[in-house]
């Protein structure tokens, strides 16, 4: 083969060669230019938030609340000496203390339950369960309305209420009769808790209502946030609810 030849085909496959390493070492440089800058997103976003709840942070929240649970939480928050609010605050932002408020229960209709589960000897779930039947008015309305609520010193911080009603006729349920709402009042800052106004109802057999509570962190010492499942059912004679994490 002559010497010409093979030295132009050389040289194409050193050019090819080069070529290529300059595709590779521009598509590396860009991938380290994008690593930063997604690890740069991630750490502004967290960066939002606040790092932890304070005694000023605190009460100005309550204070630009304007509900009557907050009115109350901010004169008894500020009553407590300075050890138990520092402890009050350390509870509001533990995670594991929100995931502890659940419960699950069954009972009878016309027989209301009250109960306590205690978290440790300063926190503690108050758990209610009203449950009415009319069986003297024709139409025969029935509710039952679960309510759970977590208090730190016996102030209460955050309710979560699902209330389910129905008609009961002649010992049995109406067909299609199931409504219900839910509401939540929160006075902890270190989450915002919402439902985004959804409730579902099961109307075809049983009446049966549910809905899912989500826990947004508002400050960055409480950790990811938490979802809950309300849910509650009850027909002419029985009934049972229960609050788990979902």
């Amino acid at each position: 083969m002559p010497s010409r030849l093979i030295t132009r085909r050389l040289a194409t496959r050193h050019l090819a060669t080069r070529r290529l390493a300059t595709v590779v070492v521009a598509g590396a440089a860009s991938l380290a230019v994008l690593a930063p800058a997604a690890s740069a997103a991630d750490s502004a976003a967290a960066a939002k938030l606040p790092a932890k709840l304070t005694v000023k942070s605190y009460t100005g929240y309550l204070k630009a609340q304007k509900t009557p649970e907050a009115k109350k939480a901010l004169k008894s928050f500020s009553a407590l000496p300075a050890a138990k609010k520092a402890k009050f605050l350390k509870y509001l932002q533990d995670r594991e203390v929100y995931e502890a408020m659940s419960t699950q229960t069954k009972g009878t209709v016309n027989r209301s339950v009250k109960a306590v589960r205690h978290y440790d000897a300063n926190v503690k779930f108050n758990v209610q369960i009203i449950t009415k039947k009319n069986i003297k008015d024709p139409k025969g309305p029935a509710s039952l309305t679960f309510s759970v609520t977590e208090s730190i010193y016996n102030i209460p911080v955050t309710t979560e209420t699902l209330n389910l009603r129905y008609n009961v006729v002649k010992g049995k349920v109406v067909a299609g009769s199931a409504r219900a709402t839910a509401e939540v009042k929160n006075v902890n800052a270190a989450i915002a808790i919402t439902n985004n106004n959804k409730v579902t109802v099961n109307k075809k057999g049983i009446p049966k209502a549910s809905t899912t509570w989500k826990a947004t962190p508002r400050v960055a010492s409480f950790g990811p946030g938490v979802k809950k499942l309300q849910e509650g059912w009850a027909q002419s004679s029985y009934w049972a609810v229960k609050l788990v994490n979902r």
